[in-house]
């Protein structure tokens, strides 16, 4: 088959800093195996050595140069406008992947064309056979909008031992690894700047949801993402982004009935997280949950123009697009009902 028989895909990197890398990521791309591919590095004004190592080294990589540190979302927007592959992949600086890895998603892609966003398995480079914090085998969230894996609850993370390796439609895919059918841009947008970083992938999957289509993880494709190797774990940057972010997503993007009953609900469980770390000596985190409440509340104009955006894309009604999100509570199973893994937990079925 002519490699223009083969659907192109654009693999788009964003890169601050990361010189370290970079090496690993490319030399793994090299090895690919799907024959129509390219590969886009964006930078984001690297104070490092980035961009020069990899004009020397890897030729092959288009490179894109911001004039500043736009951050994850608009770095990665900034992507989007120079990628034309069919499909595009939004893939973590901090990767390596399997020789091949597209060609799995693009026949699933091309097998149900009303898949709009597809990840692979994601295993840890620390631990090779464990699953990985931010993606494992594809992301849910609960009733009350905390997000976890197929594969890592809070902070258990499972050895991959095959059990979740059958394909399986999500609630939203990791930014780690992001496959994304190119008219889904047109349709939904592309990601909301004003997440800045983390969870706007849940965001996007989110809207997506709202329009109809489904999200999935393959696990036959597979890569292995470097633990915290952009953003520690413990980080109260992190705390502060994860809470604002996810309050926001709520506010966004359900209807109206379902904001109003479970927005009250989920403050009474920060203020319990906030209470926890107090108790820990981590007051710089518990600083963060306020800060992160801080936002919401001074930003009422922001959130509801992007709710109205949000919500004016809507094709479905929230019983179609909720179908992926947990209807107990990880909170309540994780910590009182020691409910650790995936497949522990009481509705898990419900999901698959």
């Amino acid at each position: 088959m002519e490699e223009q028989q083969y659907p192109k895909v654009s693999l788009v990197t964003l890169n601050y800093n990361g010189l370290r890398f970079l090496k690993e990521l490319f030399d793994s791309l090299r090895k690919c195996t799907y024959p129509n591919f390219e590969v886009i590095m964006v930078d984001n004004c690297s104070a490092d050595e980035s961009v020069a190592f990899v004009r020397e080294n890897y030729p092959e990589v288009k490179l894109l140069e911001n004039p500043d540190n736009y951050m994850y979302a608009r770095g990665n927007n900034e992507g989007l406008k120079i990628a034309d592959g069919d499909y595009i992949c939004l893939l973590n600086n901090d990767v390596d992947v399997d020789p091949g890895f597209i060609e799995p998603v693009v026949a699933a892609f091309e097998a149900d064309k009303k898949i709009g966003a597809i990840q692979p398995k994601i295993l840890g480079q620390q631990k090779r056979d464990h699953l990985e914090y931010a993606g494992a085998c594809g992301g849910f969230i609960d009733w009350l909008g905390y997000p976890f894996l197929r594969g890592r609850v809070f902070f258990t993370i499972e050895k991959d031992d095959g059990q979740y390796d059958n394909p399986q439609d999500i609630f939203w895919a990791s930014g780690a690894c992001f496959f994304i059918r190119r008219e889904i841009l047109d349709d939904v947008g592309t990601i909301d700047e004003d997440f800045m970083l983390h969870q706007e992938e849940i965001d996007l999957c989110w809207r997506m949801h709202l329009a109809g289509w489904n999200i999935r993880c393959i696990p036959e494709s597979r890569i292995w993402h470097h633990v915290g190797g952009t953003l520690d774990q413990d980080s109260p940057r992190k705390t502060y982004w994860n809470f604002r972010n996810n309050l926001f997503l709520l506010a966004k993007n359900l209807s109206g009935p379902n904001l109003l009953l479970r927005l009250p609900l989920r403050l009474p469980l920060d203020l319990l997280a906030m209470a926890v770390e107090l108790l820990k000596g981590h007051f710089a985190n518990a600083g963060a949950i306020i800060r992160a409440y801080a936002w919401l509340i001074t930003h009422p104009l922001l959130i509801l123009r992007k709710r109205r955006l949000a919500q004016a894309r809507r094709r479905v009604s929230d019983r179609i697009a909720l179908r992926r999100m947990y209807p107990g509570s990880i909170v309540f199973e994780y910590f009182l009902l020691k409910k650790q893994r995936f497949s522990e937990l009481l509705y898990h079925k419900k999901l698959l």
